[in-house]
């Protein structure tokens, strides 16, 4: 009996020290090794070139359409308002008319007709004197033929003195002519006028758009040649972005928007400044571009970011933009000779997020670091 329990002693002695070992091994495995080495900076190289370079300054933008401002020709009031604010109009739809304008235009009618049966009438009545002058002459001259020699001196005195007459009045019919010509090109210019101020008596629109503003309705006075309307121009996309000051605007060479992927040229629209304001730190809240294409297939209200390219360098010796490193008092790039990496400081121009450009301190070909 006293072996037996010694072998079960021993046996259990034996399990106990298996457990164990196993454990000791479960804990080795969960142990986090040391790195040996800090993880480092991976750096790569690039040779120097020459390419053309800009720097690029970015704006966010969104498109909007050109706003048209329409005004009737003529001055008058209002007989009916066709639109309101917020309608949508195609080309050629009529907006508003003018009362009362048509009147002068028949009253004009009228007197140039007038003039016209007054003229032909006083040309009629001088031709008719003329004639029996003519007659006159002729009826001396038969006289003149029968007559006794005492009588012929007196008739031929008749007959220079009717011809001196006939000539006169021959030249007061011209010059009657003439003056009746001016007054009928001068009342003809009214009935043009009238006429078109009766075509001006209705404004219609010149566009597909949305009536953003109008003039007030009938019995409403406006004045010729000053805004009545104003519609969005659908067809005729601008952008508007933040302000952009003039300074900023002259220094690009070339302005480029992209809209849904695609690169647009613009142009900025003129600005004007209240330099007083500016002064007093009051600057204007926008600026906007217009597309120098036409016929433009963008929809208004599309997001958009303006690119202003300024310090365009041709054939300009550039660095990745990465290669060149800087502190307080230098900027510098490395540059591989042999197995070596020389710091070597530089002097840089025009920059973009790509490259730079190295106006002194490496020559094309020359090899430099880049940090990844």
């Amino acid at each position: 009996m006293m072996k037996k329990i010694v072998v079960l002693c021993l046996v259990l002695s034996l399990v106990l020290s298996l457990v164990l070992s196993g454990c000791g091994k479960k804990e080795a495995k969960e142990e986090i090794p040391k790195l040996e080495e800090p993880v480092g900076i991976r750096m790569d190289t690039e040779p120097v070139v020459r390419m053309d370079i800009s720097g690029v300054t970015s704006y966010v933008a969104q498109v909007i359409p050109k706003i048209e401002e329409l005004a009737f020709s003529s001055s008058g009031t209002i007989g009916e308002l066709k639109v309101s604010v917020g309608d949508r109009v195609q080309k050629g739809d009529l907006l508003a008319t003018l009362k009362g304008v048509s009147n002068g235009a028949k009253t004009a009618q009228k007197q140039l007709k007038e003039i016209r049966q007054s003229n032909a009438s006083a040309n009629k009545e001088a031709l008719i004197q003329i004639k029996i002058q003519e007659e006159q002459q002729n009826q001396y001259r038969k006289q003149l033929k029968t007559a006794p020699n005492e009588q012929k001196k007196g008739i031929k005195a008749q007959i220079k003195q009717l011809k001196e007459d006939i000539v006169i009045a021959r030249l007061k019919l011209r010059q009657q002519r003439e003056m009746q010509q001016l007054s009928l090109r001068q009342q003809e210019r009214e009935v043009a006028r009238q006429k078109k101020g009766v075509k001006n008596a209705k404004l219609y629109s010149p566009i597909v758009g949305e009536v953003l503003s109008t003039t007030g309705g009938s019995g409403y006075s406006v004045q010729g040649g000053v805004t009545a309307f104003k519609i969005a121009n659908m067809e005729k996309p601008r952008l508007k972005t933040d302000y952009i000051p003039n300074s900023d605007l002259a220094k690009a060479s070339e302005y480029v928007a992209l809209v849904n992927g695609k690169r647009y040229s613009i142009q900025p629209e003129e600005q004007e400044i209240d330099q007083q304001a500016i002064e007093m730190g009051e600057y204007p809240s926008n600026s906007w571009f217009d597309f120098t294409s036409k016929n433009l297939n963008i929809p208004i209200g599309s997001s958009a970011t303006i690119e202003l390219y300024t310090d365009a360098v041709e054939d300009a010796l550039v660095v990745p933009t990465n290669a060149v490193f800087k502190n307080k008092e230098e900027e510098y790039v490395y540059v591989v000779q042999g197995d070596a990496k020389v710091k070597t400081v530089v002097s840089t121009g025009t920059a973009t997020e790509a490259y730079t450009q190295i106006v002194m301190g490496l020559e094309e070909g020359d090899v430099v670091y880049v940090e990844d």
